[in-house]
């Protein structure tokens, strides 16, 4: 989701957060204010985003480029260019679905399963954002597929931000998953329950999003993906399940290629699956749909949205 963009004074070498660019990390459509007053990165629904700022994907044709379809970003800059702002990202990432409870296991793991399976090692899907890779940190294309975790909690009106967090906590210390910084811990919340940050509740704010915290030392790092069935988080002819598996396959890559600084656009902030967010959706092998990664043009990769 869009970032802050300090200006460095560099008689001082301070860092500054100028007016508009607060304005912009407020806004409230791809950054929110968490429980703690924290940024905290969502993806809005289709609606909200398409209001926010539309500028190009969708209304051009793509160009075909070393085998792929490659479409202007649908937002930011036209072609832009994410920058690398010096922290690292995630090598050899695991993706670990935990369902809140047995119905929403029951409505979604197989499909979830399904698209983490076939994500890993696909093209374009994970093998573009190699080139995201640092000297040493190095991203795989390989996604590890950790065993998922069905939880029975009880079912529950509204959870926020900080209790998504103690949730995970209590797992780790009960050892009932084990905590790893390579590791995206995917909670996937029950039909009805309402997911909150601050004063933004999902649905109306956004549909998902991916955040870090830290657990006895370690950076954590996780994703909400509240239960979709709402008209803020649909595409005309999308199921449930659809909306789901595009926004897993967006917050997975977010959190790999920027889990804390790591790569976004400096001149908008976004980082690379908010530019080619909700537009020209494909298929992967396996037909989940998922969203395009944007690509620099690095290592041969085309510069764009990049679709089969």
């Amino acid at each position: 989701m869009r970032k802050l963009v300090p200006l460095l004074a560099a008689s001082m070498l301070v860092s500054v957060t100028p007016v508009f660019a607060q304005m912009q990390m407020e806004d409230g459509v791809w950054h929110v204010r968490g429980d703690n007053g924290e940024i905290v990165h969502v993806l809005p629904g289709p609606a909200a985003a398409e209001a926010f700022e539309h500028r190009f994907g969708g209304l051009q044709p793509p160009t075909r480029s070393n085998g792929y379809s490659v479409y202007a970003p649908s937002y930011g800059a036209n072609p832009g260019q994410l920058d690398d702002h010096g922290a690292a990202v995630v090598s050899n990432a695991a993706f670990l679905p935990i369902f809140y409870d047995g119905a929403t296991a029951t409505a979604l793991r197989s499909g979830i399963d399904a698209m983490v399976g076939n994500f890993s090692n696909s093209d374009p899907g994970m093998k573009v954002i190699t080139q995201y890779s640092k000297s040493g940190n190095a991203i795989s294309a390989s996604l590890t597929h950790s065993a998922d975790f069905v939880d029975n909690q009880p079912s529950t009106r509204r959870i926020s931000d900080s209790g998504v967090r103690s949730y995970l906590s209590g797992l780790f210390s009960a050892g009932r998953i084990s905590a790893n910084p390579s590791t995206v811990y995917g909670v996937y919340l029950p039909q009805g329950t309402v997911s909150t940050l601050g004063r933004y509740r999902s649905c109306s704010s956004y549909c998902g999003y991916h955040s870090s915290y830290t657990y006895n030392g370690m950076t954590i790092l996780y994703a909400v993906f509240p239960y979709n069935d709402c008209s803020g988080c649909s595409l005309s002819g999308k199921t449930v399940l659809d909306i789901t598996t595009i926004v897993t396959g967006h917050e997975i890559r977010e959190a790999i290629t920027d889990p804390v600084n790591a790569w976004w656009e400096s001149s908008s902030g976004y980082e690379a699956d908010d530019k080619c967010a909700w537009h020209n959706l494909y298929q992967q092998s396996g037909g989940a749909w998922v969203q395009p990664e944007y690509s620099n043009a690095l290592s041969g990769w085309p510069r764009g949205c990049v679709t089969p």
